[in-house]
C-alpha cells in the first residue's frame, strides 16, 4: 500500500506541467490572432493612405495645372489686348492735338488717360506672368543715376498732384541698373504714398549711399499698414484693409512685382508702418549679380 502511494505522487506535477501548456498554447494563438488582426488593419490603413495620398497628388497636380493654365490665358489676354489699345490710345492722342472744342479735347484726353492706365495694367499682367511661369524679368542693365531717375519721376508726378512732393539725394547714387524697371518702382512707390498720404501732408523721397550700394526711402503720413499684413501687400493681388475702396483702378500687383523688380537686381524692397507715418526703402547693389 505505502508503495502505490509513493507512485502516485509523480503523476500530479505531470499533471500539472500539461495543464500549464495548454494555457500556454492557448495564448500564443490568442496572440497570433491579434497579430494578424492588427497586421490586416495596418495594411488595410496603409491601402486607405496610399489612396488618400495619390488622390492629394492628384489634386495638388490638377491645382499646379489650373495656376499654369491661369496665368498663361492672363499673358494672353494682355498680350491680344496690347495692341487695339495702344491704336485706341494713339488715335485719342491725335484727336487730342487737333484744334476741337473745349469738350471734344477733353474727352480725348480721358480717353488717353484711360488708356495709358490700362498699358500699365497690361504690363503688370505681363510681368506677373513672366515671373510666375519662371521667366524672370528680362534686365537691360546699363549705367544709371538714380539721382536722375528720382529727380524725373518726381518732376512727373508733381504735374498732376496736389500732395507736396520733397526730394532729397545725396552722394553718388551711380550704378548698373534697368533704368525703366527702377523707374517703375519708383513711380509705383511715390505714387502710392501720393494716393495714401494725409491731407495736407507731403511725401519725402529720400536717395542716399548705403552700406552695399544705394537706398532710396519714400515715405509719408497715413494709416499705418497694420504689422500682419505688411508681407501681404506684396503678394500678388495682394492690399492692406487699410486700402479697401481706394486704390480702384489698379490691380494690386505693382508691390509685388515693384520687390521682383528689386530682387532682379540683387536688392530688397520692404515697409515699415506706424502712426508715424510709413515708410518703403528700396535698396540695390550698384552691379546686380549676374
Amino acid at each position: 500500500m505505502e508503495k502505490e502511494l509513493f507512485d502516485e505522487t509523480p503523476s500530479q506535477p505531470h499533471a500539472s506541467l500539461l495543464l500549464d501548456q495548454c494555457d500556454a498554447n492557448e495564448h500564443l494563438v490568442l496572440a497570433a490572432l491579434r497579430a494578424q488582426e492588427e497586421a490586416e488593419e495596418a495594411h488595410s490603413s496603409r491601402i486607405v493612405a496610399e489612396d488618400e495620398s495619390d488622390h492629394l497628388r492628384a489634386k495638388a497636380a490638377e491645382l499646379v495645372a489650373t495656376g499654369e493654365l491661369r496665368e498663361r490665358l492672363l499673358g494672353i489676354i494682355g498680350h491680344d489686348l496690347r495692341n487695339p489699345l495702344s491704336a485706341m490710345v494713339m488715335a485719342a492722342q491725335l484727336l487730342e492735338q487737333a484744334n476741337l472744342p473745349p469738350q471734344p479735347t477733353w474727352l480725348a484726353q480721358r480717353i488717353v488717360a484711360s488708356g495709358l492706365r490700362m498699358e500699365r495694367m497690361i504690363d503688370q499682367l505681363a510681368d506677373l506672368t513672366r515671373s510666375r511661369l519662371g521667366g524672370g524679368f528680362e534686365l537691360e542693365l546699363a549705367p544709371c543715376n538714380l539721382a536722375e531717375l528720382c529727380k524725373d519721376i518726381v518732376d512727373e508726378l508733381r504735374l498732376g498732384s496736389s500732395v507736396p512732393i520733397r526730394l532729397e539725394t545725396s552722394g553718388a547714387l551711380v550704378g548698373r541698373w534697368d533704368a525703366d524697371r527702377v523707374s517703375a518702382v519708383l513711380s509705383n512707390l511715390i505714387g502710392n504714398a501720393i494716393g495714401h498720404a494725409a491731407p495736407g501732408t507731403p511725401v519725402q523721397v529720400a536717395g542716399r549711399e548705403g552700406e552695399a550700394g544705394v537706398v532710396v526711402e519714400v515715405r509719408n503720413q497715413g494709416l499705418a499698414i497694420p504689422a500682419e499684413q505688411q508681407e501681404q501687400i506684396f503678394s500678388a493681388f495682394g492690399r492692406a484693409s487699410s486700402s479697401a475702396g481706394r486704390d480702384s483702378g489698379h490691380l494690386g500687383l505693382g508691390l509685388y512685382i515693384g520687390r521682383q523688380i528689386a530682387l532682379a537686381h540683387g536688392g530688397t524692397l520692404e515697409v515699415e508702418s506706424s502712426l508715424a507715418g510709413t515708410v518703403f526703402t528700396l535698396r540695390l547693389p550698384r552691379l546686380p549679380p549676374a
